[in-house]
């Protein structure tokens, strides 16, 4: 998933162009994964978790589509940081909704990424084209933060059919958002097809498959960690194959980022693995 905005610069269409090929061909992809693993989708039979699903694709088409609008204002690595800023959100606004408690470590790794946030964008604040980006990269990782939200309410569906459930209705959105606005004219080059099945096929469909089909069976500390090879890839990549350079306060807004964004979601984890270990001992 990190090489997302490197795969997107080699596609010459717009944002909304890509959203909507990307989950139209994800959506297939998982739609026949569901029918080979003869799934039921008994999640939508309840009308409560049906709306939540919806809407949480919604939410996840809306996020995308201004993630590839930031892609191409202010790059892929500090886009893609905006973005993973969406967890953190739902931490912050999980009292709100779950009557869930924030740890002291939550409260401090959260101001630990905004902090981050700041150092990013401390250089692009002086050139106003550019904060059309830093709103465009704020207003997707917001976005996540809702889809996010929205997936936690719903109950009794399995990964792979939550997922199928939100790219059917990311799609759906996108379809009529571009029928009624400049209608379906897409056209697509013939070196293009290889970035647009790749982000489809694999960044989407496949990614979407092998995260869900395994997250069950891992620790979640485990799954913590590896969550954030994706923004970690994304600056590396884009920094390497697209050749975007960061300053040095950008570099420690991107580790403030990064380490507070892991505190805040791992130290609770390893919290309850050491006070489990203690007991055992």
């Amino acid at each position: 998933m990190g090489s997302n905005g490197i795969v997107a610069s080699f596609i010459n269409l717009s944002s909304i162009e890509i959203v909507f090929l990307r989950t139209i061909i994800g959506s297939l992809l998982l739609i026949l994964v569901c029918i080979l693993h003869k799934e039921k989708f008994l999640c939508l039979r309840d009308l409560r978790n049906a709306t939540f699903l919806i809407f949480s694709g919604f939410a996840l088409a809306g996020g995308w589509i201004f993630l590839f609008e930031a892609y191409k204002i202010i790059g892929v690595s500090i886009s893609t940081l905006l973005y993973y800023l969406g967890p953190i959100i739902a931490m912050l606004l999980s009292p709100i909704f779950f009557k869930e408690r924030l740890s002291f470590a939550q409260i401090l790794g959260a101001i630990v990424v905004f902090v981050g946030i700041v150092f990013l964008n401390n250089d692009i604040a002086a050139d106003s084209a550019k904060l059309h980006g830093v709103f465009f990269g704020f207003m997707a990782g917001i976005l996540y933060a809702v889809m996010v939200i929205l997936n936690k309410k719903v109950e009794n569906a399995s990964g792979i059919e939550n997922t199928t459930c939100q790219l059917v209705a990311s799609f759906v959105l996108v379809f009529i958002f571009l029928m009624f606005t400049t209608g379906i004219h897409i056209k697509i080059e013939g070196s293009q097809w290889i970035p647009v099945l790749w982000i489809g096929l694999l960044n989407t469909g496949l990614s979407c498959f092998f995260y869900y089909s395994t997250i069950t069976k891992l620790p979640m500390s485990t799954v913590a960690i590896l969550s954030y090879l994706d923004p970690v890839s994304a600056v590396v990549l884009s920094a390497l194959i697209l050749k975007e350079s960061l300053t040095p306060m950008q570099i420690i807004g991107v580790v403030l980022v990064i380490s507070g964004a892991a505190f805040s979601q791992l130290y609770p984890i390893f919290s309850i693995i050491r006070l489990s270990k203690n007991k055992n001992n």
